[in-house]
């Protein structure tokens, strides 16, 4: 298109126009960025037609149609487990390897005491919206703090839905509880965010700080 339709700028063409071809180019010859794109391209479709994100007609949300019992299964691939109502902080799911244990729990542990190493603001994570599902979503962290985090993907999420989080920082299931969509240079992004159900922190030294209020 550059070349051969004349689009370039040094042939007469539109930089704007060039720059969306740069774009384009650029997400469609990389296997990770084309894989995330398609991925949304239903939920940036409606968006674009003005239909809330929720009655897109696409993937169904990731949650349970009943109730789930936390000491008896995993809350995000729905496997029983045996533990019951003792479960250690590092305890994982056989099947999919969330954590099981409730980030209820890890919030009355640090109650009035540091629970974590401090983390930085914005950290890199991979997250799950179904199981199985061979390759994460890429994503990272804005803010976080022992409820939940604020997490940016160009992947399309919706409220209600309920995901894995996997990184060197934190293993979490969490459920979305808000969502907006913003353009971000010639992008569109999902903002989230996301609440704890279940919750595991690579490092458990030190002291943890939110860069929020």
């Amino acid at each position: 298109m550059m070349q051969q339709l004349g689009h370039h700028p040094d042939r007469g063409g539109d930089t704007a126009t060039a720059a969306l071809i740069n774009e384009a180019y650029a997400v469609l010859s990389n296997e990770e960025r084309r894989a995330e794109y398609d991925a949304r391209l239903d939920v940036m479709t409606h968006i674009a037609e003005g239909v809330p994100v929720g009655d897109t007609g696409s993937e169904p949300v990731q949650a349970s149609a009943r109730t789930l019992d936390l000491t008896r299964e995993c809350v995000f691939c729905e496997t029983p487990h045996t533990f019951g109502s003792v479960i250690e902080v590092d305890t994982g799911c056989q099947a999919c390897g969330s954590p099981l244990y409730a980030a209820d729990n890890r919030r009355m542990e640090s109650a009035g005491q540091r629970g974590v190493e401090r983390i930085g603001k914005r950290q890199k994570i991979t997250f799950f919206t179904h199981w199985p599902q061979p390759t994460g979503i890429a994503g990272h962290i804005e803010d976080i703090s022992l409820t939940g985090l604020r997490l940016v993907t160009r992947y399309g999420l919706a409220q209600g839905q309920r995901i894995k989080i996997a990184s060197d920082v934190v293993q979490a299931v969490a459920n979305v509880t808000n969502c907006v969509y913003e353009r971000h240079g010639w992008t569109m992004r999902c903002v989230a965010g996301v609440r704890f159900v279940t919750l595991r922190f690579g490092r458990t030294v030190g002291g943890f700080v939110s860069n929020r209020v």
